[in-house]
């Protein structure tokens, strides 16, 4: 914060931090018992477990066409019938701009409600008008297109 003596603390290298307790928990994974702790391994056994996390890390973290990259979908449960709300991100952790954080919030409400309205309409279609599971999916797809396709457009007022 500007104008009220408070010093912004300097950036923390997430992915470095992560890179370290990744090949931590793998050395420690590596042996019924740990011959030596870890900050008492040598640098090089050290960092040869670091490369098993970055590995590791690399697997999990979906790497988009930039970092900070997040994508929101609803989700109707086949199972119980529940909304869900997916979010994945390509990054994590991840630091956001107070914006950034402000447009995910926005997309995160759009999509929970984009969630209960698919589940209204795959139960409407199974218990009133009788489609079978995949019947009532293919419906709620085309309604997601229609949906998306009317996203953006002019609504007259009444």
């Amino acid at each position: 914060m500007k104008g009220r003596g408070i010093k912004s603390l300097p950036p923390i290298d997430h992915a470095a931090n992560l890179r370290e307790r990744l090949g931590q928990v793998a050395y420690e994974a590596a042996f019924d018992h740990i011959p030596v702790p870890w900050e008492q391994a040598d640098e090089p056994r050290r960092e040869r477990y670091r490369h098993i996390g970055q590995a590791v890390m690399d697997a999990i973290i979906k790497r988009g066409k930039g970092h900070g990259q997040v994508h929101v979908g609803s989700l109707v449960s086949t199972a119980n019938g529940k909304p869900y709300v997916e979010l994945t991100l390509d990054a994590s952790p991840a630091q956001l701009t107070p914006a950034k954080a402000r447009e995910i919030a926005l997309l995160l409400f759009e999509v929970a409600d984009a969630s209960e309205g698919d589940a209204v309409v795959m139960a409407f279609a199974r218990d009133s008008i009788g489609l079978d599971d995949v019947r009532a999916a293919q419906l709620l797809d085309q309604f997601r297109r229609y949906r998306e396709s009317m996203r953006g457009k002019d609504v007259d007022a009444a």
